[in-house]
């Protein structure tokens, strides 16, 4: 087989939509997931491109070519999950296929990204998108809008932070804080993007799964997210107090005021911390392994918020204008270079004396 029609849905509405698994191969396959999709849902563009492969794929063997046909589909969290599930399916079709040579069908810009994943892997002879011609442009735009918010990837990646925004802005003057809803509003949003880039959505979503589903024995790190998530309401709501107190001195200074010391910093700190030394206890009980790094950890993060406090300390009496007075911040910093030299040091005997338990567990166990 040398060539290669692929039909591309990076975010599996196929499989969400049908229950039908990736990959399709071969045309009345093919045929039978696109009319299934259709049905399920007449306005997915994806049926759309998996009527062109088809069409391309006939116009292909018209011409005597020897050609099959796939469409492959990734993942609903589109990224790096979905990319590495689209490239080992992809892996699994050229070995059974045996194609060298590839056409690429899509529907939009979001698919064609997975062009240079497909290219390590086969020659692009073609690339073909998809564009679903409306005869109502303008008065379907609000009918559009409306239907894409039902779509759970529309409503995470974009309805989610606007609805976040509305709701603390509306929060914010109920309770007659109006001054500090601006600053608030960034604070909150930004903690939604960091994690969506620190990837901690999988993280929220197997412990509320492990909570509710499992019949097996919780573990510490379970609960001990429900302490780090009520630490974290507690920091922002101290965090919220001393924006109160600063939004005299404008924006910049509210949100110093609320990442400082007597803002959200200890508590933040205090609950990964908490989260870390239980996952540190879940490894020992479950394997016997008692992870050293943890000591090192603890003393870097506490010697990192100190330093960092410091910090905001004095970019706060430069926003402020106010006489500068650094004794304080800098004995924090001080305070802060010391417990992570103090980290080290017992860092290392702990690490010596877990080495030399174990080179003595072992010498009995030759015996």
């Amino acid at each position: 087989m040398g060539l290669l029609v692929i039909a591309i849905d990076r975010d599996n509405d196929l499989g969400r939509k049908t229950g039908i698994r990736s990959p399709v191969l071969g045309r009345e396959s093919n045929i039978k997931a696109a009319v299934e999709l259709g049905l399920a849902d007449p306005e997915e563009s994806d049926t759309n491109t998996m009527l062109e492969a088809i069409r391309t794929y006939d116009s292909l063997l018209e011409d005597g070519e020897d050609v099959e046909i796939v469409t492959i589909c990734g993942d609903v969290r589109v990224g790096t999950k979905s990319d590495m599930k689209i490239a080992n399916t992809l892996d699994q079709v050229i070995t059974k296929t045996k194609a060298t040579k590839a056409i690429l069908v899509s529907d939009g810009a979001e698919d064609r990204e997975l062009e240079p994943i497909i290219r390590s892997r086969l020659r692009i002879d073609s690339t073909r998108m998809v564009v679903v011609q409306q005869s109502r442009p303008i008065e379907d735009t609000l009918y559009t809008i409306v239907h894409k918010m039902e779509d759970p990837k529309v409503q995470r990646q974009f309805i989610l932070p606007i609805a976040l925004i509305v709701f603390v802005w509306g929060l914010a003057g109920i309770l007659g804080l109006s001054e500090i809803a601006s600053g608030l509003i960034w604070v909150i949003l930004s903690g939604y993007f960091l994690v969506k880039v620190a990837g901690w959505e999988d993280e929220f979503r197997n412990f509320y799964n492990e909570l509710l589903t499992t019949s097996e024995r919780v573990s510490i790190y379970s609960y001990v997210w429900l302490i780090a998530v009520l630490l974290f309401v507690v920091g922002v709501a101290q965090g919220i107090e001393q924006m109160d107190i600063a939004k005299e001195s404008g924006v910049a200074a509210m949100v110093l005021a609320f990442l400082g010391l007597d803002g959200i910093l200890p508590y933040l700190l205090s609950a990964i911390v908490c989260v870390e030394i239980a996952r540190t206890i879940d490894t020992y009980v479950s394997e016997g392994v008692f992870n050293v790094n943890i000591i090192r950890f603890i003393f870097t993060v506490l010697s990192l918020g100190l330093i960092t406090a410091g910090v905001i300390d004095i970019m706060a009496q430069v926003v402020t204008g106010a006489d500068p007075e650094l004794t304080d911040p800098l004995v924090t910093m001080l305070w802060g270079f010391g417990l992570a030299l103090l980290g080290r040091l017992v860092f290392d005997i702990i690490r010596e004396r877990v080495e030399e338990e174990s080179s003595a567990e072992e010498a009995v166990t030759d015996d």
